[in-house]
């Protein structure tokens, strides 16, 4: 691009040609973000690889961004912190973020644009993640030897238990099976906490991955002994043991709904 600066001189002194062209600049570009990155390293004495070493990414991305090879970059607020620089003078997209116009340094954002109201909602991050409303029901059928085989897809929701809030994960098994009486008796729904340490003395769905169908146990766990756990059931009353191997998996059950 060529700009042309003209001066126009009046009166006694004016020229034979009104206009004429005194300088001529050739491909003014306006600086970008990424100059002010570059500019602001070079100050500093930085190499590309100090710059990228000190803000956790690779140099390759610091080079990309100074040669105007991005438009957005995850690092830039890091960049920012690390040299100084006024996030003012940064553009709301060169971050990344189609929410906000300005960079959270600081805690300090401003929004240009405002996200869609259900966004807002901590309740909706919540539902999606699964920390809140209904959690999925399996059934259980006989498996034999106290065993009980899982269905691989839920047969319905369960309305989710004060236990089981803001779990991500937690389940509910329709139980079978009388080993455990009376403690948990046949149709009785055992709400599943696979997010809780198992402690000696609680109740816990053992899962094998020997067979290709998902079967477990429900026994009350006493103790690790090494290449087993120790268990217990009520019906009737023995304590046994299951080969760690094998029933590797366990979750604790942390509350029931009656039949």
């Amino acid at each position: 691009m060529v700009v042309d600066i003209t001066t126009d001189v009046f009166g006694s002194q004016t020229p034979n040609c009104r206009s004429v062209p005194t300088t001529a600049v050739v491909e003014c570009q306006p600086m970008t973000w990424h100059d002010l990155i570059r500019e602001a390293r070079e100050a500093r004495g930085l190499s590309q690889a100090k710059l990228a070493r000190a803000v956790g990414v690779s140099q390759a991305i610091i080079g990309k961004i100074e040669l105007k090879q991005v438009e957005t970059s995850k690092a830039l607020r890091a960049i920012i912190d690390f040299l100084d620089l006024d996030p003012a003078q940064f553009p709301a997209s060169a971050f990344g973020s189609p929410w906000l116009s300005g960079p959270d340094v600081g805690h300090k954002a401003v929004s240009e644009s405002v996200p869609p109201e259900f966004a807002l909602d901590p309740a909706y991050w919540a539902m999606a993640a699964g920390l809140v409303g209904d959690i999925p029901l399996y059934a259980a059928a006989e498996g034999g030897a106290g065993n009980i085989l899982i269905e691989r897809d839920a047969i319905g929701q369960e309305k989710r238990p004060h236990e089981l809030q803001g779990v991500k994960n937690g389940y509910a098994i329709l139980i079978v099976g009388e080993s455990m009486v009376p403690e948990f008796e046949p149709g009785d729904t055992l709400y599943i906490n696979p997010k809780l340490p198992v402690l000696p003395n609680t109740s816990c769905v053992f899962y094998s991955n020997k067979n290709d169908e998902p079967t477990a146990t429900v026994k009350r766990y006493l103790s690790d002994k090494g290449d087993a756990w120790l268990v217990r059931q009520h019906h009737p009353p023995r304590d046994f043991e299951l080969d760690r191997l094998e029933w590797a998996t366990r979750h604790r059950i942390v509350s029931k709904k009656l039949r």
